[in-house]
């Protein structure tokens, strides 16, 4: 149905077009009539048609200027110009105006027609073409998750290259290119139940999922979708790669307000494993593979923290692992340094693979060859020395091919396994230690400032939460309590040694507050900071002479 205003300042002129409409075209509707230019603006507003005529000569505003004002109020309608006088400088304006046509007064009845029904066949197809452009862009709206999802897959799986991902990236309106990985994984997730609870199950993963959503918003152009398993994957896109350390501050923040919200408002907890950045967005694979060993650690040091992969030196996962869940379950046991899982998996595959072949020697040192090289593949992807590696390999592998009993390749294999693993728990230790040591010399250093975890934690770059488990890990106690215990220390030290006040003293020790200061201290020491000064800091032995 095709909806007109008619505007012309002579009454006649409008019922004799009313006339011939309701006579040929009584579907096409005259929603309202206008006498000058002024009302046709106010009545175009109003009505909103798809056509107006609109004469040339009248008062107040001519339809000239109304097709000016009208073509800004309504850029897609129609106008049909109507005039007595054949002049072209009004064809060449109502042309510039974007009128659809221009017609001479008196208009022959089929002309009129003609013209209302070209315009009506123009907007009929326009119409058409804009609902099938709709639909298309709600089904493509509804298909989004799986286009990203199938993006974010092809980008960490290293199936993109370069001109591709820049042509989706746009294609999906991101901001700017991923170029950061991070798997996040349901910690404590229960065991698959029936059948029945599977929707309980699935909808919990989903809130999981919205809670990283809503954290990661403020963040343009993240891409956050399901992983594998109960995994989480979350590409990060940033424009320049200068300024590494803020990136990798931002990042841990952000990893550790997902861990914050999904603690809070779900009864699961995750763990945030943070791959490297990388130039090339199509290089993605790099870091995901970087991000997916960090977040296996938390078999190490438990869930529910943020891991980067600097803080366990992990190198890329190799590509190269077997295919068999064993053996995927004997590299991951020795990248996290684990003895007897490693045992155990050594044990299943020889059952499964060696024996069963008899144990002809071709067969079962083929097969400690392989497993041999997949073990040292993962304690290099855990930090252990590539020369200690090479060696051990280089004679590991000279020895299996020496020996033809089954039961010594079995000791063999064993015991070379067992070597590799305790390299990667040595290598970690070293670095571990290392670490926080260089963490104390740094507390030593600058314990009478207001210095707080997060700040050693960036010192030794290292996230905060991570920092603080491997802190207590290897000294023995938490942050807090070895920083309290070396500014009481000092703290006596002054005591005995200098006049300072106890005021002064608690400032030179890192306490703003002097009150509190003598609560810890007493808590600490069992007096006051006066009493331990008056009694030389024996007022253990002067309790007991009282």
């Amino acid at each position: 149905m095709l909806r007109l205003l008619i505007v012309d300042d002579e009454p006649l002129e409008r019922q004799a077009i009313r006339y011939l409409l309701a006579k040929a075209r009584p579907q096409y509707q005259v929603v309202a009539e206008g006498r000058d230019g002024g009302e046709a603006v106010a009545l175009g507003r109003e009505v909103r048609p798809d056509v107006i005529l609109l004469d040339i000569k009248m008062p107040v505003m001519d339809g000239l200027a109304a097709g000016r004002a009208l073509r800004r109020l309504l850029p897609e309608v129609r106008m049909v110009f109507l005039t007595a006088y054949d002049e072209f400088a009004y064809a060449q304006e109502a042309v510039a105006l974007g009128a659809s046509r221009y017609l001479l007064k008196p208009v022959a009845g089929e002309d009129l027609i003609s013209v209302l029904d070209s315009l009506a066949q123009e907007i009929e197809e326009e119409r058409r073409i804009q609902e099938e452009a709709q639909k298309w862009r709600a089904a493509l709206e509804e298909m989004l998750p799986l286009i990203r999802l199938g993006f974010v897959l092809d980008l960490v799986s290293g199936h993109i290259a370069g001109e591709e991902v820049k042509a989706r990236a746009e294609f999906l309106g991101l901001p700017s290119l991923p170029r950061l990985a991070i798997v996040i994984a349901i910690d404590n997730f229960p065991a698959r139940p029936a059948p029945v609870k599977e929707a309980e199950r699935q909808f919990l993963k989903k809130r999981v999922l919205q809670v990283i959503e809503e954290r990661v918003s403020p963040w343009p152009g993240a891409l956050a979708v399901p992983g594998f398993k109960d995994e989480f994957l979350l590409l990060l896109p940033f424009k320049e790669l200068d300024g590494r350390p803020r990136l990798r501050d931002a990042v841990t923040r952000l990893g550790e307000e997902i861990c914050a919200g999904v603690r809070e408002l779900t009864p699961v907890t995750v763990t945030v494993g943070i791959g490297r950045p990388v130039d090339d967005p199509a290089l993605l694979a790099t870091s995901y593979a970087e991000a997916a060993v960090a977040v296996e650690y938390r078999l190490l040091y438990g869930g529910d923290q943020v891991i980067h992969a600097d803080d366990v030196a992990v190198l890329p996962r190799s590509s190269r692992v077997m295919a068999s869940p064993c053996g995927k379950e004997l590299a991951l046991a020795v990248r996290l340094g684990d003895r007897e899982k490693a045992r155990r998996c050594l044990a299943q595959i020889i059952a499964e693979t060696v024996v069963g072949k008899e144990g002809r020697p071709p067969v079962f040192k083929v097969r400690f060859l392989e497993l041999l090289s997949v073990a040292a593949q993962a304690a290099l992807e855990a930090g252990a020395d590539p020369e200690d590696i090479a060696g051990m390999v280089l004679q590991g592998s000279q020895e299996i091919l020496t020996l033809e009993s089954l039961a010594e390749a079995e000791n063999k294999i064993g015991s070379q396994l067992q070597t590799l693993v305790e390299k990667v728990v040595g290598a970690r230790e070293r670095r571990n230690s290392n670490l926080i040591e260089k963490a104390v010399a740094y507390i030593k250093q600058n314990y009478h400032r207001d210095l707080s975890l997060e700040e050693v934690a960036r010192h030794v770059f290292l996230s905060p939460c991570y920092f603080s488990r491997l802190f207590k890990q290897v000294r023995s106690e938490n942050f807090i309590d070895y920083l309290t215990r070396m500014r009481m220390e000092e703290a006596k030290k002054l005591l005995l040694t200098t006049d300072y006040s106890v005021n002064e003293i608690a400032s030179r020790v890192g306490y703003r507050d002097a009150r509190y200061f003598g609560q810890v201290f007493k808590k600490q020491e069992g007096c006051t900071p006066t009493a331990f000064r008056k009694t030389g800091g024996n007022h253990h032995e002067a309790e007991l002479d009282g």
